[in-house]
């Protein structure tokens, strides 16, 4: 294949660089869950602010997603992955030598800025490069690398805090990132067509409010309550500048994120699946860890493992919807996927403190396949009225949504199980006069908030299911 500069290069190659790079990126994106409980134990904080590791990356991700589209389409892939990359360097750097936990939360942030651009990068290139009677299988394969990755951090952070010190979360990844750097600089290529535009500062501005506000305001709930000032104040102003954003863009020539894509009703569609199923799927990633340890008593590493027979099939199960949606369409897939998702989201509400372990991992596995024949497709069926520099606009769309969502689903859910198990916790008094009847009563709050949370989940999927009954079942040509 020829570059924008008419130089051969290798798609092959090419995807093999940008898949490994986005696998390690996104291996740290749930990759801490399974450390929550030692963390909240070594830094002494509250499930809530422990949370803030996965819904602030996420929320920055979703920040910068929207820039990705500009920069795609403003500068040189290859410089624009490698900056991506170094970004991604330093906040590893800066985790890995913190003293406490905001610099880890600050490090965690810096790491964030390079995933916002790989992720979206990923999936631009492969329909860039890929002719359409191939992109389902293709986008299969960035699924295995958005969906398997972080489905894997649970595992093999769970391995490095059996083995090692939390320090080594971080560490250990510098070593395959400084490899892709160097990859980076061999085989990617301009395969973009650049089209210079100025960035809006007023509309990043206006989201980066917008969605930080919300967030902080969902965030807040684990410890202030739904009806609090600090609650309702962030919310409200968060919806009001998401939609002073929205009307800046909606009327753009050159909108900074193009809103107007989601007046077609494919893509909103096909956007939502995405983004419900991506959020139930990372809520449940962070509080089963939760569960494991805090209520069965496991370790990490333990914890990690019974969510690794998912997430292997997660990956295979990529694979083969990929090559079904380019055969059938997305709409089954979809409808298949949310029946799956859901259903095997229900029973999480009705854990107990003796559940048997191999119900756990059933249900997780087939939570997992039905995320797996939802997320790809539904990605891919997302561009099937779109064209032209539409498609880097559309992952951009896409993605922002999905990660905003998923940011704001995993604060609540955060928010729901903190907040109910503080509503039912026995007063400290009975810890001195019945010691047992106190374990006996905090184990019930602890579960009383799990259930609430899993039935947040499960909400999540039955929006999602409504939502696929919708898909256009038809496939693009050219």
């Amino acid at each position: 294949m020829v570059d924008n500069n008419g130089k051969h290069y290798s798609n092959i190659l090419l995807m093999l660089t940008l898949l490994l790079g986005t696998f390690s990126t996104a291996l740290t994106t749930n990759m801490l869950v399974t450390s929550y409980p030692t963390l909240m134990n070594k830094f002494s904080i509250s499930s809530a602010t422990v949370q803030w590791l996965t819904t602030g990356p996420l929320l920055i991700m979703g920040i910068m997603i929207p820039i990705s589209a500009w920069l795609l389409n403003n500068f040189n892939l290859k410089w624009i992955y490698f900056t991506a990359l170094t970004f991604f360097f330093v906040g590893l750097i800066i985790s890995f030598t913190a003293n406490n936990f905001g610099m880890i939360l600050f490090g965690r942030l810096v790491q964030s800025i390079g995933v916002g651009i790989t992720f979206p990068t990923i999936q631009t290139v492969l329909l860039v490069i890929f002719p359409a009677e191939k992109r389902g299988s293709m986008m299969g394969l960035g699924g295995i690398v958005i969906g398997l990755a972080p489905a894997l951090g649970p595992t093999v952070s769970g391995w490095i805090l059996d083995n090692a010190s939390w320090r080594e979360l971080f560490g250990y990844m510098l070593i395959p990132v400084v490899l892709v750097m160097v990859l980076t600089l061999i085989l990617v290529k301009p395969v973009i067509e650049i089209k210079k535009s100025k960035i809006d500062a007023i509309a990043i501005t206006l989201s980066t409010i917008g969605f930080g506000s919300l967030l902080y305001g969902f965030s807040e709930v684990g410890e202030q309550g739904w009806f609090s000032a600090t609650v309702i104040v962030g919310i409200i102003a968060g919806i009001i500048f998401i939609g002073l954003f929205v009307a800046r863009e909606w009327p753009q020539e050159n909108p900074f994120l193009n809103v107007r894509l989601l007046s077609i009703p494919s893509f909103t569609v096909a956007s939502m699946i995405t983004a419900l199923s991506n959020t139930a799927m990372i809520s449940i990633q962070v509080v089963l860890p939760m569960y494991l340890q805090n209520v069965r008593g496991m370790s990490p590493l333990h914890s990690g493992l019974m969510i690794l027979p998912g997430a292997l099939v997660y990956g295979v199960v990529s694979l083969i919807s990929g090559r079904l949606y380019d055969q059938i369409g997305g709409r089954r897939l979809a409808v298949v996927g949310t029946l799956l998702l859901t259903g095997a989201t229900i029973p999480f509400a009705m854990l107990t403190q003796t559940t048997p372990y191999s119900f756990i991992i059933s249900e997780y596995t087939l939570l997992m396949i039905g995320v797996a024949l939802v997320a790809m497709p539904s990605t891919a069926a997302s561009s099937i009225d779109l064209k032209g520099i539409q498609l880097s606009h559309g992952t951009a769309v896409n993605s922002t949504m999905r990660q905003v969502m998923t940011s704001i689903g995993t604060a609540v859910l955060g928010s729901v199980l903190s907040n109910v198990m503080k509503n039912h916790e026995p007063t400290h008094s009975l810890l001195h006069s019945a010691p047992l009847l106190f374990q006996s009563r905090s184990y019930s709050a602890a579960m009383i908030g799990f259930h609430a949370a899993f039935l947040v989940a499960t909400a999540m999927g039955i929006l999602d299911l409504i939502f696929a009954c919708m898909v256009k079942d038809k496939k693009k040509e050219g």
